[in-house]
């Protein structure tokens, strides 16, 4: 005799909640690794460039040159420096900033936007 006190395990309902939570999850994953692995580059690339001797020196033209060379090496196809760098000048140092926003497209209409932002500082050489 089954008694209910005894029964263990979930029923079918439980089960496909449990993979469907299980099946967003890998889908996030998937959706969302590439754009940070592109963004950790993208990060790279800008620490590489401020931390050059000649950094302070170089004009936006000069730095979105070396970043653009940086990024077809590595593969960056997301951020254009034509477009989303900036470069500003300080008391005694230079700021070089990197702003830009990907759009993943997840079911129908639902999208997620990321949006990135790197600001490196480095000694101006006036």
């Amino acid at each position: 005799m089954n008694l209910k006190s005894r029964q263990q395990g979930m029923t079918m309902w439980s089960l496909a909640f449990v993979l469907g939570v299980i099946a967003f999850v890998i889908l996030l994953i998937f959706k969302l690794l590439p754009p940070y692995v592109e963004d950790m580059k993208v990060r790279a690339a800008l620490d590489g460039i401020a931390r050059q001797d000649n950094a302070g020196a170089m004009t936006r033209a000069e730095i979105a040159s070396a970043l653009s060379k940086r990024f077809d090496i590595d593969n960056v196809d997301t951020v254009k420096p034509d477009q989303h760098l900036t470069v500003e000048r300080a008391v005694g140092k230079k700021i070089i900033r990197i702003s830009y926003e990907v759009v993943i497209p997840m079911v129908s209409n639902i999208s997620l936007l990321l949006d990135f932002n790197h600001i490196r500082e480095v000694a101006s050489v006036e």
